[in-house]
């Protein structure tokens, strides 16, 4: 074989082996879906919470999320008294939660926030809830980049990231 096609041949290789390299970098740098994690639930005394939070936020950062009534549904045998508080700046202009359904708008009023919690759900405690006593719609939860453009997101209720 020739020197030309062996160092043609060489090339070839290199780039097949780099684009096989790119093609699988998401394996180790983990996706970038924008995602909205629900923390688990923590009781102190008869008081509970779920902390929310996003990650990998586009344009800017979240700047808006909105449950439309009924986007959260809950067991009314463990859990009363329900509110959401905002965090990182975040504020809650409109909130209900009454008979086992709610939902919530929370805004930011001058900027995004590419990643972290965002949000703290509270609520009277009796028994022992768990996150399963709580239904999240995605269909009813509405996420708005700091450009005011709609999110495309996916829901993790599931403990792989905890949300702090």
């Amino acid at each position: 074989m020739s020197a030309k096609r062996q160092w043609a041949l060489v090339c070839v290789a290199v780039v097949a082996l780099v684009a096989a390299l790119v093609g699988c970098t998401h394996l180790f740098t983990g996706s970038r879906v924008p995602t909205l994690l629900l923390g688990e639930v923590t009781i102190t005394a008869d008081r509970g919470q779920i902390l929310l939070s996003a990650k990998n936020m586009p344009d800017g950062g979240l700047a808006s999320v909105a449950v439309t009534l009924g986007g959260i549904i809950y067991d009314v045998a463990k859990i009363d008294n329900v509110s959401v508080e905002g965090l990182s700046g975040f504020e809650v202009p409109a909130q209900q939660f009454a008979g086992g359904n709610g939902g919530f708008v929370l805004v930011h009023p001058s900027a995004g926030l590419p990643a972290g919690a965002f949000a703290k759900i509270t609520f009277d405690a009796t028994g022992d809830p768990t996150l399963a006593d709580f239904a999240f719609s995605k269909g009813d939860i509405s996420l708005a980049d700091d450009s005011y453009h709609a999110v495309s997101f996916q829901l993790q209720d599931e403990y792989a990231y905890y949300a702090k």
